[in-house]
């Protein structure tokens, strides 16, 4: 089509500029609502699966604990790549499911609905480690500073290559690249613990306080990346 054309057709079905819009908005009741009831509310947004995983990690420490002794530690650090990866599949689940063009319509932006979501269940988290890691360190022979290393790292392992799954990946797939990954970091934590553990001697800490500080890196910038794209989207 011509270039004049265009920009007559432009031109002509061009909407005319708002009038008083700001008043108009201003006029519009909003209720306040603090960040404290915004965060409530979302959580009961947040998947049940996701709170069962949490929940199974809980039972299993309590049982383990009773019956499995200094296995228990083992058991634990091969479960928690999957609650790494729940999170990072529910703050995934608004491209999965398409929703994301409806959250950013929504009163709340689609960042601060996924921030307060993360931000829950890492809490959650934090308290869960906060009760696992000195549970693990009064049955095993490692020190409560070990204990700390050895669980931290495959989560933070596996929420690193989440991340990097979600936003490499688009749609269910990345759901299932999800899970793929915690089946992996947690076979490859037990078989590591079969076959070489001697790696887990207090003469290897510092490899893991290594090891936990680039995944630790790694994971701020991948959540970084995440964010950004949040952002670019609400722009878009």
């Amino acid at each position: 089509m011509d270039q004049e054309l265009k920009k007559a057709l432009q031109d002509a079905f061009e909407a005319p500029a708002p009038k008083r819009k700001e008043a108009f908005l201003r006029s519009v009741p909003q209720p306040g609502i603090s960040n404290l009831s915004f965060m409530i509310s979302q959580a009961g947004y947040i998947r049940k699966r996701v709170w069962g995983i949490s929940g199974v990690l809980f039972g299993v420490a309590y049982l383990g604990a009773c019956v499995l002794g200094q296995d228990v530690m083992w058991v634990i650090s091969a479960l928690l790549p999957f609650a790494a990866v729940s999170v990072v599949s529910e703050h995934h689940r608004s491209y999965v499911f398409q929703m994301s063009e409806l959250e950013m319509a929504a009163r709340f932006s689609l960042k601060s609905v996924a921030l307060a979501r993360i931000g829950i269940l890492g809490i959650s988290h934090l308290l869960l480690l906060l009760f696992l890691i000195p549970a693990c360190a009064w049955f095993h022979t490692s020190s409560l500073f070990q204990t700390g290393l050895y669980l931290l790292v495959p989560y933070l392992l596996s929420a690193d290559a989440g991340l990097w799954a979600v936003r490499k990946t688009q749609g269910q797939e990345a759901i299932y690249a999800c899970v793929g990954i915690a089946v992996c970091v947690s076979g490859l934590n037990l078989l590591v613990q079969r076959l070489f553990p001697v790696l887990f001697g207090i003469e290897y800490t510092l490899g893991w306080v290594l090891l936990l500080a680039g995944a630790a890196v790694c994971a701020v910038k991948e959540w970084k990346w995440n964010v950004n794209r949040l952002s670019e989207l609400v722009c878009a």
